[in-house]
């Protein structure tokens, strides 16, 4: 009797077993035109922010296994920051590796990947669009062109203008306005190249290092880099040396 009872358990359970691993989830295939899509384009969205009105987020996913992410904290005084890190795939998922932070970003179609948490569930809810990553619109020159300003326009103030030549060519003016003061009025110029990350890039005279500039939604972030505090100076007359305003202009 108590074998027959034991064979009606074990009966019993393996209808159950099967229907368990009939759940398991199948492999999600990432089309290979899919993939050439997100390796040829950039993502862009604002993160929300604990202590900032928003993350101002663009994630460029390259086939040769590397990923660069920018972020700018908006209405804080800092400027946009740019890493590089390596990704693996599986699934659908991007695990990217950003030295010692990882970050799971996953595909959802043509045009837009989401940031997910470790457990790589989507967010859901009132804040789920807000973790939505979009390809970035076809480059305009005129997307970046223009003026750009910092500091009081009544006093004391910088301006940079921005303006296509040709290609990937762009003439960058800095001038410094001293209303109190305008024989300390002055301006200089340099040649820019755009590159594949659509930032403007400048190596300054007699070999004083590189100019670089940042886009965010609303503002262009000025970096030198490779340069010596000392030596960044760039005369404008006879009698002045100008310094550049490091630091984020405004467009207006």
């Amino acid at each position: 009797m108590n074998s027959f009872k034991n064979l009606l358990l074990a009966a019993a359970f393996v209808p159950a077993f099967f229907s368990c691993t009939e759940k398991k989830e199948e492999k999600v295939f990432i089309q290979p035109d899919l993939l050439d899509t997100i390796f040829s384009s950039s993502f862009e969205g604002v993160i929300p922010c604990p202590d900032c009105p928003g993350i101002e987020s663009s994630v460029r996913i390259y086939s040769d296994s590397t990923i660069s992410r920018t972020v700018y904290y908006q209405d804080r005084n800092e400027l946009p920051i740019t890493k590089v890190g390596t990704w693996k795939l599986n699934d659908s998922i991007f695990t990217a590796t950003f030295d010692r932070e990882k970050l799971f970003f996953k595909i959802k179609d043509y045009n837009k990947i989401l940031r997910v948490g470790s457990d790589l569930k989507e967010v859901t809810g009132e804040f789920a669009n807000d973790y939505v990553l979009h390809k970035r619109k076809t480059f305009k020159p005129e997307n970046i062109e223009g003026i750009y300003w910092v500091g009081d326009t009544l006093n004391l103030y910088n301006k940079l203008q921005i303006k296509h030549l040709k290609k990937e060519n762009y003439n960058l003016v800095f001038s410094h306005y001293n209303r109190l003061d305008s024989l300390s009025n002055c301006k200089t110029s340099f040649k820019a190249v755009l590159d594949k990350n659509l930032q403007l890039n400048s190596k300054l005279n007699d070999s004083l290092g590189d100019l670089r500039i940042v886009f965010t939604r609303k503002a262009a972030h000025v970096l030198f880099e490779n340069v010596s505090k000392d030596s960044l100076r760039f005369k404008c007359n006879d009698t002045i040396r100008f310094v550049p305003y490091k630091g984020s202009y405004k467009k207006r």
